[in-house]
């Protein structure tokens, strides 16, 4: 019955793999005839529906379901389109997360019933008077953000005589009960009705667990992406909510995509102590005398055998990592109060004592 329906609907429009994640295909050359009535789109909802429920060939659900949005695009051509895919996938009762800007939509579409069950991403754009879709790479993630490239035109809407157009999406991947950012760029040559895949960003240039953000209008560096993500600290152990050395790193758009601007540490008064320590470790008292506010400091951390691998790092529970003082417990039973001072844009230890490790 699905697939008779499917082939009723146009699936040659939105056809999806065999797998979770949809393979890339061109936009449907049925996209200019004349759409279905609202009865039949009333028909072929109630059959997405009952397809979502079921945990086979979700991903024909998924065809079929991006096949009513864009059937139902065309029936409100003047419609603004982010919230025209929001409005009409609520009003079926379909899950999806939608991201959009201008004349661009991307819904990630999934069974309401298995939410973390895998995810099915289909484009939807205005290109002039024509309204097309197609499906995309980010299965089985959770969409985060859409973002048309710098050549698109300022509506959002495609522009031929402009060059390759850029489109970029954020999407989040679980990851040991926390998230990882994932970004995939496509472009699309003039003339072209189909968007390609040019770039993807990944652990590797984002740098692993953390968030991402799109920068809309951008700032006065250009970066439209900007990650922050978590530096693993060696001999320091970090619980999930605790805080973490951050890494920022910014891009935006170039010839080839997103290009990194530069990244940057966030100083904070944690990370200037996993500093301090790292220097102890590595007996070099020089480096560890540019964290403190007092020389001394540097002979009582010695003292504490703090240069030592004497038993794993980790902040008392609760800890704020810009906080003026922090409680570092070590090992089993050692626990330390470490005071900080701002220093410019900078800080510095400013003392540190034993205390106790009650506050557990």
């Amino acid at each position: 019955m699905m697939r008779r329906l499917l082939a009723l609907v146009g699936a040659a429009l939105l056809a999806a793999s065999c797998g979770r994640t949809p393979r890339f295909v061109p936009a449907g050359a049925d996209s200019t005839l004349a759409p279905p009535s609202a009865d039949s789109l009333a028909t072929w909802a109630q059959q997405a529906r009952e397809g979502w429920e079921s945990a086979d060939r979700q991903d024909e659900t998924a065809a079929l379901t991006a096949r009513l949005v864009f059937d139902d695009l065309r029936l409100h051509p003047s419609a603004p389109l982010p919230r025209r895919v929001r409005t009409f996938l609520d009003s079926i009762g379909m899950g999806a997360e939608v991201a959009g800007r201008g004349g661009f939509a991307i819904a990630n579409l999934f069974s309401r019933s298995d939410p973390s069950g895998g995810s099915w991403p289909y484009l939807f754009w205005r290109d002039g008077t024509q309204t097309r879709a197609q499906a995309l790479e980010g299965g089985g993630t959770r969409l985060v953000d859409l973002l048309p490239g710098s050549e698109a035109a300022s509506d959002g809407s495609s522009d031929q005589g402009a060059g390759p157009l850029w489109l970029a999406a954020l999407f989040a991947r679980a990851s040991g009960g926390q998230q990882q950012p994932l970004v995939f760029v496509w472009s699309r040559p003039p003339g072209s009705a189909q968007w390609r895949l040019a770039q993807s960003l990944g652990s590797d240039s984002l740098g692993g667990v953390g968030t991402a953000t799109f920068t809309y209008p951008p700032p006065a560096d250009g970066s439209v992406l900007v990650a922050r993500t978590h530096l693993a600290v060696s001999g320091f152990d970090e619980c999930e909510t605790c805080p973490h050395v951050i890494r920022t790193r910014r891009f935006r758009w170039g010839s080839s995509g997103l290009e990194s601007v530069g990244e940057q540490i966030d100083n904070s008064p944690y990370y200037v102590f996993v500093r301090f320590i790292q220097a102890l470790k590595l007996g070099d008292r020089e480096t560890a005398g540019r964290w403190v506010g007092d020389p001394s400091l540097v002979e009582a951390a010695v003292g504490y055998d703090w240069g030592r691998s004497k038993g794993v790092w980790r902040l008392s529970p609760g800890s704020v990592s810009k906080s003026e003082a922090l409680v570092f417990f070590r090992g089993p039973q050692e626990a330390y109060r470490v005071h900080f001072v701002p220093r410019g844009d900078d800080w510095l230890i400013s003392d540190f004592e034993p205390t106790s490790r009650s506050i557990e």
